[in-house]
């Protein structure tokens, strides 16, 4: 990535962290990241133009930590598990080091929600593999996958929720049991 893209994405973050999202203006951005602000329009229309980068830039950052959780699984089960630890823990992380960005999470929901399609695309491109490879290994049972995923993906963000509001929760406990109620309804039973 270009050297002052770079920092005007880094000035962003520590601004958002710093003053929130809506309190945060070009001016600021710009004298943070030591450039004109004619510069930084070569880079970015406006500063939902560099949340946006931030957030695909966190994205690809996730996807590689839950590519890297499944493959250290073995089962399917495990490696949804694991899928959907990494995922809340992520998350985790974010709210907290976000926490001004959080408390304006749900006035962002629906712009992050749209930057956020094609990670949505590749989560349910994973599950739905980890979901087939179950049902090749005779450990689920065959069912429509599409609505296997749709649940999944519901039950996590029912879990995100609480952390956006700075709820406290216990992820690890919760994501568990979620998902081993799940697989009781998908799991062969012998």
């Amino acid at each position: 990535m270009d050297e002052k893209k770079e920092r005007i994405i880094s000035a962003t973050k520590e601004l958002i962290v710093q003053y929130g999202f809506k309190k945060t203006t070009m001016d600021e951005i710009a004298a943070k990241a030591r450039m004109g602000k004619s510069t930084m329009y070569y880079y970015f229309k406006n500063k939902e133009d560099i949340f946006a980068e931030i957030v695909r830039i966190d994205s690809d950052l996730f996807r590689q930590k839950l590519i890297d959780a499944i493959q250290a699984a073995y089962s399917p089960q495990d490696k949804i598990m694991q899928y959907v630890r990494t995922r809340m823990l992520h998350l985790k992380e974010l709210s907290n080091y976000y926490k001004t960005l959080t408390n304006e999470y749900l006035d962002h929901y629906f712009f992050i929600e749209k930057v956020r399609e094609d990670f949505y695309s590749f989560e349910n491109k994973i599950l739905s593999d980890l979901i087939n490879e179950g049902i090749q290994q005779n450990i689920f049972t065959p069912c429509d996958i599409d609505v296997v995923v749709h649940m999944i993906a519901i039950a996590i963000k029912g879990l995100e929720y609480p952390l956006f509001i700075q709820k406290e929760q216990d992820l690890e406990r919760d994501s568990k049991q979620m998902m081993e109620i799940i697989f009781k309804g998908i799991e062969v039973r012998a």
